[in-house]
């Protein structure tokens, strides 16, 4: 019986000790398969660069350059937050096709180069299929791609020539990304190919991707926390010391306090990552709005140098141009000058041209008058007139016809008589009659183009009245000077330089520029003056 016993106890130590052995393979396999996965969460740590915004410690990171600011993913490496989605290692996780990311594309670069490729191949309808798709965007996974390295390799893999590999990699830049649907359109492959292999690659490389949150997380957390407390009470309520007071007071006050710290976190991390990143977008146009004011305000002394260039030479230049600009003055008023008299002086000779044809006009009719009152009149004159008429209708014309003998009489009578000092009579002899019409016209020449003996004695009682100072005359008698000096320069065809053609300079509505204007409108005042006083003064003198 005894060695029964014994027999079974050393059967049953030996059972202890294959299972002690077992499940210490057992354990020590965990553990490297722990130690594994644990060496491949150390290879996935990764550093972010600075390149981003402005961190705690000014440190800027790409991933806090999002809406949402950056958060630490299970595998210590930081991404960009968005609280639609989480990331993780595709190479654990092996997430399903919907629980990817997804996203809307634009790839213009893409459809022109597949235009190209789609032309020569002859497959015209696949590219305005894909076209109609990228009319609102591209909507892809986010991780379901391949690099344009990673595509260059696989296409030298299969065979591609180098031409097809250089238009490649010269049209797309190194960080363009190639995803699924984009690789099966330009390769004339099925979708769902395409998709295994970029998902595939992307697992060998152990890539943290972005994956859809509301898909992948456990719902209802909760009523895990609740689970959690009814478990806990359930369990613990057989133990001593954990009454009522425990189970309410403490245990369901953590639980409770923890449900409400998760919520409170989720939403109060939403605002503040939203709060801080407006903050920081608005920093950012406060940035780029100060470094646009300093270039703008630099740019007003780039040609600083120029500038001080220029200005070594402004006086030699300015005096070249006041010469030149006196000397255009000087013939601009002389051709003025001549202008005027010159169409003065063809107004004369156009009034002494009309005044001659009138009064040859007039010698005609007042002689043609004075025969027809002759005939009436003088029985001797009927007598000479008709027997010339007769002899003429019987071809026996005298030599002398009267009609003729008397204009020739007529004009040798003006001949003997000065007509400008003859007796004017309108109703007088031909010589009166002429000398009417003459010394009328001889008046209105005089009037229309030369200066009366009153207006000179009014020029010289007003010069008298002002003494040499224009501007001590009285509004009315300086308003009559004004007007006999543009009636007679006028009738004698003289031009000369008026005060009114200098205008003032319009002011700017600058102080500093303003206070300039005021100063040369000051001056152009006192030269204004000075041209007026000399102008009158010349004009008075004339008539000394």
């Amino acid at each position: 019986h005894l060695m029964v016993r014994s027999n079974m106890a050393q059967a049953a130590l030996q059972s202890h000790a294959r299972q002690c052995a077992l499940a210490g393979a057992l354990e020590g396999a965990s553990c490297t398969l722990r130690s594994a996965m644990l060496l491949r969460t150390m290879r996935c740590v990764r550093v972010a660069r600075p390149l981003g915004s402005r961190g705690i410690f000014s440190m800027t990171a790409p991933e806090a350059s999002g809406a949402g600011g950056a958060v630490v993913t299970k595998y210590r490496i930081t991404k960009p937050f968005n609280e639609k989605t989480t990331w993780d290692d595709f190479m654990i996780a092996l997430p399903e096709r919907d629980h990817l990311a997804k996203t809307s594309k634009e790839v213009p670069v893409f459809l022109r180069y597949l235009k190209l490729v789609c032309d020569k191949e002859g497959r015209t309808n696949d590219w305005k299929e894909f076209m109609a798709r990228c009319k609102s965007g591209l909507q892809v996974e986010n991780d379901a791609f391949i690099t344009v390295d990673e595509l260059l390799t696989v296409m030298w893999k299969n065979g591609f020539s180098e031409q097809s590999r250089n238009a490649v990699q010269f049209t797309f830049g190194s960080d363009y990304k190639f995803h699924y649907p984009e690789l099966a359109v330009l390769f004339d492959l099925s979708e769902e190919d395409t998709y295994k292999f970029c998902l595939r690659t992307r697992m060998e490389q152990s890539h943290i991707g972005e994956l859809d949150y509301g898909t992948v997380v456990r719902k209802g957390f909760l009523r895990d926390h609740w689970i959690v407390f009814g478990t806990g009470v359930f369990l613990l309520g057989h133990f001593p010391f954990f009454n009522y007071v425990f189970f309410l007071k403490i245990f369901g006050t953590g639980v409770w306090t923890y449900s409400v710290w998760s919520l409170a976190n989720r939403y109060l991390g939403n605002v503040i990552r939203r709060n801080e990143y407006m903050a920081l977008q608005k920093t950012a146009h406060d940035v780029k709005a100060g470094e646009d004011a300093i270039i703008e305000s630099m740019q007003r002394f780039a040609n600083d140098a120029r500038a001080l260039t220029c200005l070594k030479e402004f006086k030699k230049e300015t005096q070249e141009k006041l010469t030149t600009y006196r000397s255009a003055l000087v013939l601009e008023q002389q051709r003025e000058l001549s202008d005027r008299v010159g169409r003065q002086l063809q107004s004369i000779a156009q009034f002494e041209n009309t005044v001659a044809a009138s009064l040859q006009a007039l010698l005609v009719q007042e002689a043609a008058s004075k025969y027809r009152d002759a005939i009436k009149s003088d029985k001797k004159a009927q007598d000479t007139a008709f027997d010339f008429a007769v002899s003429s209708l019987a071809g026996k014309a005298p030599s002398v016809d009267p009609l003729t003998s008397h204009f020739a009489e007529a004009l040798k009578s003006l001949e003997k008589v000065d007509i400008a000092s003859a007796k004017p009579d309108p109703n007088g002899s031909i010589v009166e009659r002429v000398a009417a019409a003459y010394q009328k016209k001889e008046a209105d020449f005089k009037a229309s183009f030369m200066v009366s003996a009153t207006e000179a004695a009014e020029v010289k009682q007003l010069a008298a009245k002002a003494k040499g100072n224009f501007a001590s005359l009285d509004e009315a008698s300086l308003g009559r000077l004004e007007e006999l000096y543009s009636t007679i320069n006028n009738r004698m065809g003289f031009y000369a330089t008026h005060e009114k053609e200098l205008t003032k300079v319009a002011e700017t509505g600058d102080a500093a520029g303003d206070s300039y204007v005021k100063y040369v409108n000051e001056q152009l005042a006192l030269t204004q003056a000075k041209i007026k006083e000399k102008r009158l003064t010349a004009f008075t003198s004339a008539f000394a």
